[in-house]
This record gives structure tokens, C-alpha cells and sequence, in this order.
């Protein structure tokens, strides 16, 4: 388990907390009083600007993961130190460790998405890509404006926990390898992404700007490089846990959600949890109300699968503990397919439902007009009032002098951090703005 052996190191300069309280509760603790977390409770989960205060946020769907990350993290410890006795003499706190250390990536995991969620991520890339010549001015190389075509909230998230938050450009909140490793589902830079391949290529997990944090990182997490592709390691094993209870939670919860606004059936819910629950449901369950019997399902679904992926986490046979798997948990139980299920579901009668998509069409037009007005106000001249008065509400930007990905960073730095709500507030003071 030359895994377990890495959870000690940290980046330099880290302080680690005095005795009684453990450095991965400590980066639990700074990422859910940093700012970026905070906004998390105005950013979109699946439901933009809900008109109702019942469904998830970006910040509830964060903490949630977070409750079966931990649950997900003991379990597997438990497990590993009943098949290996002198784990416990090694490492006598596995469980609580690797449940705190799920936990702290599971809180962590969406913090760099933009507002609007996918939508909006999507946004800033088409924006890049139709507007190339005026963003880049051929001043960027490759890898730095695919970074920002393919732009990528799980690499925005790296970039806020290790460089933004807190000791800004100096180590950012300066978490533990560990909490970090089981952060980043996608080791790879942007132009080592390709779908289809292996699962940490799917999408990109780190920025040019933040390559050498990622690679020193990855040196003293002893992750694996993948053969033959540069800036590209394989996961670290906790990042399938961070994934699973991701998934694990969406999976259960869009379709929760999605009985409670009218959108699916009871009963059908009813019928597509069931099949992740193991035995009867008791006698109590059918005297509840719909409202009782929907929590009941719920949990009773995250446990059944919490359980199935506990198991096909600790079997050797499926490349989990060693980073090598190249698919998701969740896709290696026998629960693969009611699960799948569920998803598709919530696909069809939630994600697509009209007032959904016509929020998100606001936040399209918010995302892509603001980057249009900054961007032309990184081009104008000094002399023009109305682009210098724009450039100053971008924080930290560099100056004038500063590599151009950097300014553009700053920019997409601005955006993505904005809720929903400042967002649609922020374009609509700025619409009629004209550099």
C-alpha cells in the first residue's frame, strides 16, 4: 500500500496543527471558511436562479458529497485494516484520516466552477473560440490557449486552492498532498486530455500557470506518469472515492429533487431507487408519508450504494488502489446499471426542463458579453477612460507588462468566481457599456 505512505507529505511551507486535531480536518476547516466555498451557495447545481429555496446549491450538493465522501473513507479504511493487521500498528487513525481526507476533497470538488454550472464553463470556451484573434494576439503558445478553449472548472478549482485563496501566489491555502491528490480527478494538462482513453484524461486538472505545483505535487504523491504522455500521471486512488460519492450523491439527489419540484413521479422514483436497496423496506415505511418515504429512499440508496463501492474500491483486481483503473467506481458494481438509470432520468425530465434551459440562456448572455467588454478593454489604449475604469474592477489583474495568459486568467479568474445572481447583476450594470 505505498499509497498510505504518502499521506503525510505536504507543500512547503505548510504548518501542521498542533496535537488532537489532524491536518486534513485543518484544510477541511480552510476550505469551507475561504470565500470561494462561500459563493458555492449562489452557484448553480442543476436549478439556476431557483424560484424555490428547496433545491440544492452548489454549496448543499457540496456538503452532502462531502457527509458520503467521509462515510465512503472510513469504510474503505475499515476494510483495508481488517485484510492487513499491520496497517493499524503503521497508521492506528487510517479510518478517521481517509475519511477526513474524502471529505475535505468532496467540499472542495466543485469550487472553481463557473456560475451556471456546465453551461457556464461551456460559455467561456465557445466565447475563446470564436474570438481567438482578439483574446490571444498570438501571444499565447499552445498549451496556454487550449487552456483556455477547453477552459475547465476542475482546473480552476486547482488554480483557487493552490494559488488564489489565502496566501495569494504563495501556496494558496496550502492543503496537504493527500487532500489535493484526491482532489484532482483529472492529473493532466489541458493538450494530455483526450476522451476515451484513460479516465484522468478525460478533462484537464491543472493549468499552465499551475504545472510546477502540479508536477511537485505529483513527485511527492509518487504518482505514476503515464507512459509517453507529457504533463499526464495517473490518479491518485482517493480521487475515485471523491468521484464516487460525486456521483453517488447526483445520482440519488437530482432525482430527490426532481419528485419534489413535480418533474418525476413518486412512484417511479420509488421503483428505480428501490432497485439499490438491499432487502425490504419495513412496515413503518409504508405507513409514511410521500415526503417520509422519498428520505427513506434516499438514504437507503446511498448506503446500498456506498456499500457496492466500498467493495469494488478494496479488490485489487480492479486498479483502484493502485491509480491504474481506467474507469469510474460507480461503473465497476453490480449497481452500474440502476444507476445509470437514475441518471439518464434526471437527464431527461430535470436538466431539460424548459425553465431550466431558458435561466440558462441569461447566463450565457452574462458569461459572453462580460468577456467580450473585458477583453476589448485589455486591447484598447491607455488613454481609453472607459477600458482602464473596466480593467480596475478585475482584481489582481497584472500589469500592463505581465504575459497576456496571465491577464486573461485574471479575467476568467473574475467571472468564474461569480455567483449566478452577481453575475446576471454584473452584466446587466455593464451592458450597455461600450469600450
Amino acid at each position: 500500500m505505498d499509497w498510505i505512505d504518502t499521506l503525510d507529505s505536504c507543500p512547503p511551507g505548510r504548518r501542521l496543527p498542533p496535537e488532537g486535531r489532524s491536518p486534513f480536518q485543518q484544510d477541511a476547516d480552510r476550505i469551507v471558511f475561504s470565500s470561494a466555498f462561500r459563493r458555492l451557495q449562489n452557484k448553480t447545481q442543476v436549478h439556476p436562479l431557483p424560484h424555490t429555496d428547496y433545491v440544492r446549491t452548489r454549496l448543499t450538493h457540496s456538503m452532502e458529497v462531502a457527509s458520503v465522501g467521509r462515510s465512503l473513507g472510513n469504510q474503505v479504511a475499515r476494510r483495508l485494516l481488517a485484510d492487513d493487521k499491520s496497517l493499524a500498528a503503521i497508521r492506528p487513525h487510517l479510518a478517521a484520516d481517509l475519511g477526513d481526507i474524502v471529505a475535505a476533497a468532496c467540499l472542495a470538488h466543485d469550487i472553481g466552477n463557473p456560475p451556471f454550472g456546465h453551461t457556464g464553463e461551456q460559455a467561456i470556451q465557445h466565447w475563446f473560440d470564436e474570438n481567438r484573434d482578439d483574446a490571444f494576439k498570438d501571444a499565447l503558445n499552445e498549451t496556454e490557449q487550449t487552456d483556455l478553449l477547453r477552459f475547465e472548472g476542475n482546473a480552476q478549482g486547482y488554480r483557487i486552492l493552490t494559488r488564489l485563496q489565502m496566501d495569494r501566489d504563495d501556496g494558496g491555502m496550502r492543503l496537504m498532498d493527500a487532500t489535493l491528490g484526491a482532489f484532482t480527478k483529472y492529473p493532466s494538462g489541458s493538450l494530455a486530455q483526450k476522451s476515451g482513453d484513460y479516465i484522468g484524461r478525460k478533462k484537464h486538472g491543472f493549468d499552465a500557470a499551475e504545472a510546477e505545483i502540479f508536477a511537485a505535487m505529483a513527485g511527492r504523491l509518487k504518482l505514476k506518469p503515464l507512459a509517453g504522455v507529457p504533463q499526464a500521471w495517473q490518479r491518485h486512488p482517493l480521487a475515485y472515492l471523491v468521484e464516487a460519492a460525486d456521483d453517488i450523491c447526483y445520482r440519488v439527489i437530482d432525482v430527490e429533487d426532481g419528485v419534489k419540484l413535480g418533474r418525476i413521479g413518486f412512484s417511479e422514483a420509488e421503483s428505480l431507487l428501490g432497485q439499490l436497496i438491499a432487502g425490504k423496506q419495513s412496515e413503518n415505511y409504508y405507513r409514511r408519508s410521500v415526503d417520509e418515504k422519498l428520505s427513506t429512499l434516499r438514504s437507503r440508496a446511498i448506503g446500498g450504494l456506498l456499500d457496492a463501492c466500498c467493495d469494488a474500491f478494496i479488490d485489487p483486481a480492479n486498479g483502484f488502489l493502485d491509480g491504474a483503473a481506467g474507469r469510474d467506481l460507480l461503473s465497476a458494481t453490480p449497481l452500474q446499471a440502476p444507476a445509470k438509470a437514475l441518471k439518464d432520468l434526471a437527464l431527461q425530465r430535470v436538466y431539460q426542463w424548459e425553465r431550466t434551459v431558458g435561466e440558462e440562456f441569461k447566463g450565457i448572455n452574462a458569461i459572453q458579453h462580460m468577456l467580450r467588454q473585458f477583453v476589448a478593454a485589455l486591447n484598447a489604449s491607455k488613454k481609453n477612460v472607459t477600458a482602464q475604469r473596466l480593467l480596475v474592477l478585475i482584481p489582481h489583474m497584472p500589469k500592463e507588462d505581465a504575459p497576456r495568459y496571465l491577464r486573461l486568467l485574471a479575467i476568467t479568474d473574475y467571472i468564474s468566481g461569480m455567483t449566478d445572481r452577481f453575475a446576471v447583476e454584473t452584466w446587466e450594470r455593464l451592458r450597455d457599456v461600450t469600450v
